[in-house]
């Protein structure tokens, strides 16, 4: 009976002891996890929302650069002289590398037809060809829009010297010469190289040492950030989310990233950001292995406890019971 006794309190403490263990460190893990997921959710969103705004502000400024270059007055007055086509294009290159060295072409369409640019700069599409883009078209034909981003990136080889032909443009499209104002009426396009946009995102940081760029441009044509990197990322759900709206965050269908994204402007592209979630569990490993080290640790104290409770319990009692047995 003793024996028996003995055994149960033994089988119990382990039992007991182990499982309270064992159920206190999944849940310490997993709740650590699980907080460690939604600060790396919330790093991961403010970083890319940063991002956006330096590029935003750096495209603002741009946009107001050519503003300036469209609006200088100098431009209409060379445009009158007989020298115009030799005239227009070195101003125009002054203009543009003193005012922001990043912009790789400027393309003036005046309303008269005639077609003005850089100097360095030739094969130029007419307006009429530019408008068989959709988001051109769109713009131009409407009356109420005086400027527009828009990255613009078919058939470019046949135009440019084959200048864009690689990732095309992120092009500012601006109506000039209206409501009075200085400069040759007509239409500047003012381009930037597409990849561009992705020096804003560009992080030291090790959170998002794996984490990769794309520019998503009228939902189907993908530009990766990075030679090598993969040309076709999403997964259908994926990207059918990504079209679905200007911005926002989710996890991607196989539950391996977490997805950023951002319409850039109201452009006809979005800025796409993918950062693996295994870079937020990696410092979880030491946790781990320290829940398992102290699960074992509490089975080894729990086979302590029952051996004790053994001794200076069962062992009392069957001694005591023999006693009372050899007084009959």
């Amino acid at each position: 009976m003793f024996k028996r006794f003995s055994r149960r309190i033994l089988l119990i403490t382990l039992v007991s002891v182990s499982a309270f263990a064992t159920a206190a460190g999944l849940f310490s893990y997993h709740w650590a996890k699980r907080t460690v997921l939604s600060e790396f959710v919330s790093v991961s969103s403010n970083y890319f929302q940063s991002s956006r705004e330096l590029l935003e502000q750096y495209l603002n400024s741009t946009g107001e650069t050519a503003k300036v270059i469209a609006n200088n007055p100098n431009l209409a007055v060379a445009a009158r002289g007989p020298n115009a086509y030799g005239e227009v294009p070195r101003l125009l290159d002054v203009l543009a590398s003193g005012m922001n060295p990043d912009i790789r072409g400027i393309a003036l369409y005046a309303a008269d037809g005639t077609v003005y640019s850089l100097s360095r700069m030739s094969n130029l599409p007419s307006l009429a060809q530019m408008m068989a883009e959709e988001p051109v078209r769109r713009f131009l034909e409407d009356g109420k829009r005086q400027s527009a981003w828009i990255s613009r990136y078919r058939d470019l080889s046949s135009y440019y010297d084959y200048r864009y032909v690689e990732n095309g443009t992120f092009s500012y499209l601006l109506k000039t010469g209206q409501g009075g104002e200085s400069g040759i009426p007509g239409t500047m396009v003012v381009d930037l190289d597409a990849v561009q946009l992705f020096r804003f995102f560009a992080s030291d940081h090790p959170f998002f040492a794996d984490n990769r760029l794309y520019l998503v441009r009228d939902g189907a044509d993908i530009v990766p950030s990075a030679a090598g990197s993969d040309a076709s990322p999403f997964a259908e759900e994926d990207l059918r989310r990504v079209n679905g709206g200007a911005g926002g965050r989710f996890t991607s269908e196989d539950g391996s990233r977490l997805i950023l994204y951002e319409t850039i402007l109201e452009s006809n592209a979005k800025i796409v950001a993918t950062i693996p979630l295994q870079s937020s569990y990696a410092h979880l490993s030491p946790l781990g292995r320290t829940v398992l080290l102290l699960g074992l640790l509490s089975g080894a104290l729990a086979l302590a406890l029952a051996f004790w409770l053994r001794a200076g319990i069962v062992r009392p009692l069957s001694q005591l019971y023999e006693r009372m047995k050899s007084f009959r």
